[in-house]
């Protein structure tokens, strides 16, 4: 493996930031199974944490054996988890949209730089390949279980007010019922005390 051309890699996929975030665009808006983008405002909300993916993955091709720059990867797909989820996407597009960038990087853009510099061997280009696809892998991993995490808080904040509103029905019916007991008293003493008044004056 040629540490040296892993790191030129890096910033040849850096240089060329800008037209792979462009194919990425047009990936995702031509997928018919990704379609919680249309509302978005305007692209910097679609494309979220994608500059600072690429920047990380560069970084990792220079620094592979690197557990910080692992941890930023990470960090960053929770971040994007969690803004996917406030977007309204669903779980399966999080995952497809990551998938979309395994594809272009690994396939588009790594041929072109085999294309480029012919010294990128077998070897050395497996060893790219796998930081690419484990970066990828953390990516899909970390934000989608980011993505669930705040799903199951929606779900248990959802369920917390239905169970107060649950309560305060039935509280609600309990002093109705209790109510209704005191008047059904009421009409039987003022009953009771007719009859004794009648038979008193008879």
């Amino acid at each position: 493996m040629d540490q040296k051309i892993l790191s030129e890699l890096g910033d040849y996929l850096l240089g060329h930031r800008e037209e792979i975030i462009g194919e990425w665009l047009r990936a995702v808006e031509q997928n018919p199974d990704i379609s919680s983008f249309a509302h978005l405002k305007d692209k910097e909300e679609l494309l979220d944490h994608l500059p600072e993916l690429c920047q990380n993955l560069a970084e990792l091709l220079k620094s592979p054996q690197s557990d910080q720059k692992r941890a930023e990867v990470s960090r960053a797909a929770r971040v994007h988890g969690k803004y996917r989820w406030l977007q309204g996407y669903r779980l399966e597009e999080v995952i497809r949209e990551a998938s979309v960038v395994r594809r272009i990087i690994s396939h588009s853009w790594l041929d072109a730089y085999a294309r480029k510099v012919p010294k990128l061997d077998g070897r050395t280009r497996r060893a790219a390949e796998n930081i690419i696809h484990q970066a990828v892998d953390d990516v899909i991993s970390d934000s989608a279980k980011q993505f669930s995490e705040e799903q199951l808080k929606a779900t248990s904040h959802l369920n917390s007010l239905l169970a107060d509103a649950l309560a305060e029905l039935r509280h609600q019916k309990g002093a109705a019922g209790a109510q209704n007991n005191e008047e059904e008293e009421t009409a039987q003493s003022l009953e009771e005390g007719i009859l004794i008044r009648c038979r008193n004056g008879s």
